[in-house]
């Protein structure tokens, strides 16, 4: 059942961005309680932390469920680059900060295709790099996908909502399917 969900899910991103997957629980996140699949999509300029595209990319978690709060999905995005930059932090043998990630989100106008919208800022630390602060900007979309899926799409970058990196970021999430 999990390698079907796995291959389920699927983000429409140009062959350039490079594509991770996990099933859920994160091991880096395992008190984010869905059951489903995570899938990333890396772009090319991930990794140019100085020139403020850095980690621009999507995430789609295709979820076990019916209906999500906003406020669930705050909760989880601390969690999530909790986990995630404390992992990464750890295997790149770097000090860990000691920073706390925390997540703001507001209504935005849904995009044709999602239910409700989102968008906000994380601030939380570069564990791919140095350890040093990092905010990102990040547009949340989601919808119900038959009657017991939910998907969660997550649209990220360093770089501000109006840079032109956020017109394919959103042209991605227009794309991807239920």
């Amino acid at each position: 059942m999990i390698a079907l969900l796995l291959a389920a899910a699927a983000i429409a991103a140009p062959a350039t961005w490079r594509e991770e997957r996990f099933a859920f629980p994160l091991a880096f996140a395992p008190s984010i309680p869905y059951e489903g699949t995570e899938v990333v999509r890396f772009s090319p300029d991930f990794t140019r932390f100085e020139g403020g595209h850095g980690f621009t990319y999507v995430i789609l978690w295709d979820v076990k469920r019916r209906r999500i709060e906003p406020s669930e999905i705050e909760r989880g995005l601390a969690v999530y680059f909790d986990g995630l930059m404390e992992n990464v932090t750890r295997a790149r043998k770097i000090a860990d900060p000691g920073t706390v990630s925390s997540a703001a989100l507001h209504p935005m106008t849904a995009p044709s295709g999602w239910g409700e919208g989102l968008s906000g800022q994380v601030w939380t630390w570069n564990g791919f790099s140095r350890g040093e602060p990092l905010v990102l900007n990040l547009e949340v979309t989601h919808r119900a996908c038959g009657s017991d899926r939910t998907q969660i799409f997550y649209a990220v970058s360093m770089a501000p909502r109006a840079d032109a990196a956020w017109r394919e970021l959103r042209d991605i999430r227009d794309k991807t399917a239920c």
